[in-house]
């Protein structure tokens, strides 16, 4: 893997919030969604060729825009509900992105997203995410990280702090 991982992690991120959740994404955070804390985290584990997870933080604000596009206004308030919208999209941007790192003849077995409140997630995660991006969403705002363990790791760590400070830019 290239510096390409943390653009392919972009890539799927928006083309996922912007398809899935009728919400577009500013690559450019305004001062209020760069303050806007990372509430809920959800992770999603994955094997196949290269292991890892993928996790998506958002802010709490965001979730029942996210709820509401997806479910329908009506089930946009239940707390659950918001959550499961989260799990879903962080499951379908690890679907797009795997095969973008991996090759699409590739095949990974996805486990059922995990919702961690209060955005902290396992100490596990306390590893560098080989891709990172962050993203504004309504007032809000959401980040993708991307972990790889084991082998798959070692590949991609070569330049993407470099390609992280490019999206981040």
């Amino acid at each position: 893997m290239s510096n390409t991982t943390v653009q392919s992690l972009s890539r799927a991120t928006t083309a996922t919030f912007e398809e899935l959740a009728l919400l577009f994404p500013e690559m450019e955070l305004s001062p209020e969604q760069a303050a806007a804390p990372l509430d809920v985290a959800v992770s999603v584990d994955f094997r196949g060729p290269l292991m890892g997870r993928l996790v998506v933080r958002a802010s709490a604000n965001v979730l029942p825009a996210i709820a509401a596009n997806m479910l329908g206004a009506d089930q946009s308030r239940h707390q659950l509900l918001q959550r499961d919208a989260l799990g879903e999209i962080a499951n379908v941007i690890c679907g797009h992105v795997l095969p973008l790192i991996a090759g699409a003849d590739v095949i990974f077995n996805l486990a059922a997203p995990v919702v961690h409140e209060n955005g902290t997630l396992p100490s596990r995660d306390i590893d560098e995410p080989v891709a990172r991006i962050q993203v504004g969403v309504e007032d809000g705002r959401a980040e993708a990280r991307l972990y790889l363990f084991g082998n798959g790791r070692e590949d991609a760590r070569s330049d993407t702090r470099s390609a992280q400070a490019v999206v981040a830019a």
